[in-house]
């Protein structure tokens, strides 16, 4: 009932757009995305680094949607703005549950919902947003929707500020029955961000982001592979006792053809009574852990009238040790990247992939990247990538198929290439590939009969969308 109600409403707020009020103006915009996937190894794109390669091909394709509308219902003079949005999918064609015959299953998401308005009194830009709402520290931390209290205001014409309150999950101590000797807290972040365009097309930034979950003495327990701070979460509550601050700079600049953009973090942290479990080596440490880890990113690029060349590097470091107390790997909170189709969310099908972080595991990542990007005509981009990937510290593991201790950082080389057409203005029609030869470092997530300290699997995938935009 409660998701008929949301569809209801949204209907209704979606009618109003109709029927125009003397000081309100009401939009409606969606996004309906038709995707498409094909891939030789269907056990890889499983998700949050869970998946398998298995010996031979597994071929596996499949079309599915996922559709986005939202309502915006405003004053005339932009003071106050409401959003509601809500999500389909990705559906698949025939998917039990989702889109199987008579499709007649029910699969609607609250996307965002949230009020955004303007002090009062206030002549600068200084408005307040509550609730469900895009969320934005620095795209290598976090940049996703969260819920809670972000205020935005300018100093002066060049800077801007951010401070934002958001909750990633809540204890809820009248579900558990908590007495009073229950201190466990909710899992909170807090953000202060300064913001600096000047003349000349340099922009730069400046944040301090604050991380915390008390989990009062209660022990808790973490694989490598959820180590991402939206995966502290088990049942909808926090579990992961830890503090982190996350301080960063990050920047663009233009001059004349050339673009750089750039990244710089670094994290600091503990986390208590926790159990840590290296997936691959098997080794685990219970106790205490010091955090202290990092990332750099840097993007060199060149545009030559209809041509763009960028070369982006980043290493986000990793720690090499499961034993002792220290993690040195960097973690975001919930992010999503695109710069490889076949390890990332390149493909256009995007919610099926294997890692959405700039890193694996608590290994960290060693990106390197040079892409072609080209406008052949008014309607028509076609573009590529040559990638060589790296973790950067060793997976280390026993091959199940020899039973020798293996090591290995290499992920691979792979190739990607694109064309997208616009049939319409607000019609597109796409088309990725690309090919993994694989590393072996990948070799760990071989299925035991051919885990054998190095790749035995190439992998690759191709996608396509006819996508429109409103």
């Amino acid at each position: 009932m409660k998701k008929v109600g949301l569809v209801c409403m949204f209907i209704l707020l979606a009618a109003g757009a109709l029927s125009p009020l003397a000081a309100y103006e009401f939009s409606f915009h969606g996004d309906m995305n038709h995707r498409f996937q094909y891939s030789n190894q269907a056990g890889w794109l499983t998700l949050n680094q869970r998946g398998v390669i298995n010996n031979g091909d597994v071929n596996e394709w499949f079309g599915e949607i996922k559709y986005r509308f939202w309502v915006e219902a405003a004053t005339d003079d932009g003071a106050i703005k409401g959003v509601l949005g809500t999500e389909i999918g990705g559906l698949r064609f025939g998917e039990t549950g989702k889109a199987p015959f008579s499709g007649d299953q029910i699969q609607f998401e609250v996307r965002w919902a949230y009020l955004d308005f303007q002090l009062p009194m206030v002549e600068r830009s200084a408005r307040s947003s509550i609730g469900l709402q895009p969320f934005s520290v620095n795209r290598y931390v976090w940049e996703e929707t969260a819920a809670g209290v972000a205020f935005k205001s300018t100093l002066g014409d060049t800077m801007g500020y951010t401070l934002a309150w958001m909750r990633g999950a809540e204890y809820d101590k009248t579900a558990q029955g908590s007495d009073s000797d229950d201190d466990r807290t909710d899992l909170d972040s807090l953000l202060a961000r300064l913001d600096l365009k000047l003349a000349g097309g340099i922009k730069g930034g400046a944040f301090v982001l604050y991380q915390g979950y008390d989990a009062d003495g209660n022990p808790a327990a973490l694989d490598s592979r959820n180590y991402e701070v939206k995966f502290f979460v088990s049942g909808g509550n926090p579990q992961v006792d830890f503090s982190l601050w996350s301080l960063g700079i990050d920047g663009a600049l233009e001059l004349g053809t050339l673009f750089f953009r750039w990244d710089l973090i670094y994290q600091n942290g503990e986390f208590d009574d926790l159990t840590f479990t290296d997936f691959a080596s098997g080794v685990s440490r219970a106790g205490n852990f010091d955090l202290s880890a990092y990332l750099a990113h840097l993007d060199v690029g060149a545009k030559f009238g209809p041509l763009k060349l960028t070369y982006t590097f980043w290493y986000a470091s990793g720690d090499d040790n499961a034993a002792d107390d220290e993690f040195n790997a960097f973690i975001a909170t919930d992010v999503d990247f695109t710069e490889s189709i076949v390890l990332m969310e390149g493909n256009y099908a995007d919610d099926n992939y294997f890692m959405e972080t700039p890193y694996i595991a608590d290994k960290g990542f060693i990106m390197n990247r040079l892409g072609i990007d080209f406008a052949a005509t008014p309607k028509t981009t076609i573009g590529g990538a040559l990638l060589y990937m790296l973790t950067a510290e060793d997976f280390e593991y026993t091959a199940a198929a020899t039973g020798t201790a293996e090591s290995s950082n290499e992920l691979g080389f792979e190739i990607d290439a694109y064309i997208t057409y616009m049939m319409y203005k607000d019609l597109e029609v796409s088309f990725n590939f690309g090919y993994l030869f694989a590393g072996d470092a990948l070799d760990v997530y071989e299925v035991a009969a051919i885990q054998n300290g190095s790749s035995d699997e190439d992998i690759y995938i191709a996608s396509a969308r006819v996508r429109y935009k409103f």
